[in-house]
């Protein structure tokens, strides 16, 4: 995930195309989320459930013990790191070194800000027959609805954009969901808007790995926040529509987590880093440190593969996505939840479960992935039973124009406030 200044590519338009064509294809759903086209479906990840009667150290997530995680990694004394054209403030990354991957540990406690039967939870990855009942609200009877023009409502979505510091920017947001209406007005819409069009952002470094990994790890240091915000947020107002788009947002956060992660894994310090070795040589021995510890983590878990860990990271997903089906009122963006959850299915090779969560789709003219599910059920409409017959290019092809759309949207936001791929 990375950018990179106009001005370079237009001195090679040939060389612009070669590069646009490659990270196309770097952040293309199949490398992004490991596409496995071989029709097997991954061995299934037992998903543990924290007892009610533990209280978590931090609000949505499991339960840990801080003291000995925080002794895992040496104390990273500096803050600041000067590369030629990038200065980057690490110090929020120190001081969360142990919890930069919240999903992957301590872990989501979903029973915590999601009012859901225990069962529910265990059992997250079959499609619920029906939507959990609405549940009475807590402390929005007294709300007014927001109220937004288009324009201003833009506004708003533009001032809450960020390359780095999203937990900064998104406080906009928090204020507004704290003060108004989660069902009425335009708080939900904002929320929706954000996510598309401030959630992912493609990161591609296409000289040095250096400003990416630490952007990356910054970004990761705020999921915390978010996942605390979401937790309480949910746990305040169930079954509401501002609570959907969170948990989307949720969503969105955990593909972000993945990408971080394999970002830290895959690079090598001493071949990858030298200018951080360069400048600081205390945060390059650091970044060596959280790889090892984390690379020690997955190995604990069982995750140590590639495809060990997408199938984890998907699974969590699905958790996320399932339980806004129990949750949404009156089944608000059901359709949505139910294509992501086909997709990862169908990324993990297990076409049955795929096809199960898409014929549940219903085509819903306000929903964010309507362009998209309508070409699959079109797609699917003519293979009869789960899978038989189905034309399984057809469907890829579905999936890569919904990812092109992404693509060109993160173009035309970078562009708007003057990036691209490699510049953080």
């Amino acid at each position: 995930m990375r950018t990179s200044r106009l001005s370079a590519y237009a001195a090679s338009p040939a060389l612009h195309v070669l590069v646009m064509a490659w990270i196309v294809w770097f952040v293309s759903p199949v490398h992004r989320l490991g596409l496995a086209r071989t029709g097997h479906a991954p061995d299934p990840l037992e998903v543990f459930v924290v007892q009610a009667a533990e209280q978590p150290t931090v609000p949505g997530l499991n339960p840990f013990n801080a003291s000995q995680d925080e002794s895992a990694i040496p104390r990273l004394e500096g803050s600041a790191l000067a590369l030629p054209g990038f200065r980057f403030d690490f110090r929020k990354i120190a001081d969360r070194a142990t919890l930069l991957f919240p999903f992957l540990t301590p872990g989501l406690s979903l029973e915590r800000f999601i009012v859901t039967p225990r069962r529910h939870i265990i059992d997250s990855f079959h499609m619920p027959a029906e939507p959990t009942p609405v549940i009475q609200r807590r402390g929005a009877a007294t709300r007014q609805p927001l109220a937004l023009s288009d324009a201003a409502l833009q506004s708003l979505v533009d001032q809450c954009w960020s390359r780095r510091d999203r937990w900064r920017a998104f406080q906009r947001l928090v204020t507004l969901a704290n003060t108004y209406d989660p069902d009425d007005g335009k708080l939900p819409v904002v929320v929706q808007t954000y996510v598309k069009q401030n959630g992912l952002q493609p990161y591609v470094d296409t000289t040095i790995r250096d400003p990416r990994l630490w952007v990356e790890l910054g970004l990761a240091a705020d999921h915390v926040d978010f996942v605390s915000f979401v937790s309480r947020y949910a746990s305040e107002h169930p079954s509401t529509r501002t609570t959907t788009e969170l948990l989307f947002l949720l969503d969105k956060l955990a593909q972000a987590s993945l990408d971080a992660l394999v970002t830290l894994l895959e690079v090598s310090p001493k071949e990858n880093l030298g200018w951080t070795r360069q400048v600081n040589r205390e945060a390059f021995n650091f970044i060596d440190n959280i790889r090892r510890y984390y690379k020690e983590q997955l190995e604990r878990k069982g995750l140590a593969s590639s495809e060990a860990l997408r199938t984890f990271y998907g699974q969590v997903r699905v958790t996320i996505l399932t339980s806004i089906l129990r949750t949404t009122p009156h089944g608000y963006r059901e359709s949505d939840a139910r294509f992501l959850i086909g997709t990862i299915f169908w990324s993990q090779g297990n076409r049955t479960e795929a096809l199960r969560a898409w014929r549940g789709m219903s085509i819903d003219p306000t929903d964010g992935y309507v362009t998209a599910y309508s070409d699959i059920l079109t797609v699917i409409g003519d293979s009869p039973g789960p899978g038989g017959n189905l034309d399984a290019a057809q469907v890829y092809r579905a999936l890569d124009r919904e990812h092109g759309r992404w693509i060109s949207l993160s173009i035309d936001r970078l562009h708007r406030f003057g990036y691209h791929f490699d510049t953080y």
